[in-house]
């Protein structure tokens, strides 16, 4: 138990004890006995409480043992789905409208069983409009309550948006996360009209609570991610997250026999730029110079801070003479540039340091060495200049 609190967090855990917790009291679809009697642990529509108990700690298990790759989610849907013999389980996230500021759903994640169409390539299941086409919806699941039923017993709005996809019958569960209305769940029976129980409906509640928890834990750890891979300041990627990624691309490099370039960056003068203008000046300049970087680099190129003013980028594909030449668009960008500041205006200009590894070459700490020798060369020739390594040296 305690490796467990280590491994998932006391969050994590707590949402999963609740979550198995409440789902001792429910059970799902009913099987008969030997002699057609009922089984006493069984709901008139439902599994054995022991089917879906066992189905719910398989999802959780699934969920929270993922580290937060949300890649897992669509396996913890199919538990779901095949402990209740739904056809197709899915998950939909609230955001707004970025104009409007109008509720929308988008499908995030979905099941489907053997036979039955995916609805997540769908355009009309991106960016649903509660008001417009869930209308009678909304303030139920506002109030925490699910939504149940026949499809052809339905209002019109909504039994026009579900026939399409042929669903006979439909539970929906709403999901909340930190007190807030976050989205949806759903189960879609297309083969029967089904009706749903109650034990079915608060076992499958329980399951919301579930995800809910499961994707509240994926979300902190990719934002964590994002913060340690991501450089505060001007939005590249660490030093930390950049010598990872450039020795992959390196010994990715290697393996297929492709060129890949390096270049070092570094401001000229910078230490000026705060002496006269100020720190905040300094960090709009750094900040102003990523963005210029972007302008110019494609897409599939990794840039990254590696210091105080010191900017490094992997070019993929790129032999010595287009790294160079990259890099001599680069300096002439950033040197017609004006900086706009509160403490006033100035140019910035960069020195360039290109290298590219001797053929088979590996050594990411050896390529950084010559790349970052050629910056200095650059910066004793003047500044303000592109210069590049002996691949060979």
């Amino acid at each position: 138990m305690i490796d467990w609190i280590g491994h998932w967090g006391p969050g994590i855990l707590a949402g999963l004890l609740i979550g198995l917790g409440c789902g001792w009291f429910v059970f799902k679809r009913r099987r008969p006995g030997r002699d057609g009697a009922a089984n006493p642990d069984d709901d008139q529509h439902g599994r054995s409480r022991a089917t879906v108990l066992h189905a719910l700690a398989r999802a959780a298990r699934i969920l929270f043992s993922a580290e937060g790759n949300d890649e897992v989610m669509p396996s913890a849907l199919a538990v779901l789905g095949e402990a209740v013999d739904a056809d197709r389980v899915y998950v939909f996230e609230n955001h707004r409208d970025p104009d409007s500021g109008e509720l929308l759903a988008s499908m995030r994640y979905e099941w489907c069983g053997e036979g039955v169409s995916a609805e997540i390539d769908n355009p009309d299941m991106q960016a649903m409009s509660y008001d417009g086409l869930l209308p009678n919806w909304r303030p139920i699941f506002e109030a925490r309550q699910p939504v149940a039923g026949l499809v052809e017993d339905m209002q019109p709005a909504e039994r026009d948006l579900l026939r399409p996809q042929g669903i006979l019958s439909i539970l929906v569960v709403p999901i909340f996360l930190d007190g807030a209305f976050w989205g949806l769940i759903g189960f879609d029976d297309c083969s029967s009209r089904r009706t749903w129980g109650q034990a079915e409906v608060d076992a499958l509640e329980v399951a919301s609570g579930t995800i809910g928890g499961a994707i509240r834990s994926m979300r902190a750890e990719e934002e964590l991610r994002r913060l340690v891979s991501t450089d505060s300041l001007t939005g590249v990627s660490s030093r930390r997250a950049f010598i990872e990624q450039a020795r992959e691309s390196l010994e990715r490099a290697s393996r297929r026999g492709e060129p890949v370039s390096l270049m070092i960056m570094d401001l000229d003068h910078f230490k000026s730029i705060n002496d006269n203008h100020g720190h905040p000046a300094g960090d709009q300049a750094l900040v102003r110079f990523a963005q210029l970087c972007q302008q110019i680099l494609r897409d599939d190129d990794i840039i990254g801070r590696t210091g105080g003013e010191e900017f490094a980028v992997v070019l993929h594909g790129a032999g010595q003479a287009q790294a160079r030449r990259l890099a001599e668009s680069l300096r002439r960008h950033v040197e017609s540039s004006r900086i706009d500041t509160a403490a006033g205006s100035f140019r910035l200009s960069v020195s360039i340091g290109v290298a590219m590894p001797a053929e088979g070459e590996r050594s990411l700490n050896r390529l950084l060495k010559r790349a970052d020798d050629a910056l200095y060369t650059a910066k004793r020739a003047g500044r303000n200049r592109v210069e590049t390594a002996d691949q060979l040296s």
